[in-house]
């Protein structure tokens, strides 16, 4: 069976961070809608409140838009902090695997080891018992580090962004 062929372009991208580009949300304003203009053919009257409300209106839309800035700059900070957490959880997760596949390959060894050097039936029986118990219990306690390792990544990759959501909650209420 031919072994299959590895795309070093694939492998390259792989390798490249991720990067999270958020294109803005609303446009840039335009120059002209500084100063309003009011149709000359209204009433002098109306002129100057239409003026006034116009301006008051253009004001309000420029600090909403800020504030819009300031959000999704704000989320996307939280999701870039969120990405490397999970980053840093799933580099431990890894070293995590590889600690518990050494642990079980230098028990294996020295169960064999121990094996050649038995005298009798009884005592390979004996230190197959033995390995094979300590072997289900280290077993045991290495999926129960990865699972709160799993449970501790989970729970504070997802702390920047709940704590994003609340303020942003808190501000619109």
């Amino acid at each position: 069976m031919p072994t299959p062929r590895k795309n070093p372009k694939a492998a390259a991208r792989a390798a490249e961070p991720v990067t999270i580009d958020v294109p803005p949300v609303l446009p840039a304003p335009a120059a002209d809608i500084e100063s309003p203009a009011v149709p000359e053919m209204l009433p002098v009257s109306l002129q100057e409140p239409l003026k006034e409300t116009l301006e008051a209106s253009i004001e309000k839309v420029a600090d909403f838009r800020e504030q819009i800035r300031h959000a999704r700059e704000e989320a996307s900070a939280s999701i870039e902090a969120s990405l490397k957490l999970v980053s840093q959880g799933v580099t431990d997760l890894n070293v995590k695997t590889i600690e518990a596949f050494q642990a079980s390959a230098d028990a294996q060894f020295a169960f064999v080891k121990a094996l050649l050097s038995t005298k009798s039936m009884t005592d390979v029986i004996t230190l197959q018992n033995e390995h094979l118990r300590q072997q289900f219990e280290t077993l045991n306690a290495a999926a129960k580090d990865v699972s709160d390792l799993i449970q501790k990544v989970s729970t504070q990759s997802v702390e920047p962004i709940k704590a994003t959501l609340a303020k942003s909650l808190k501000l619109a209420a």
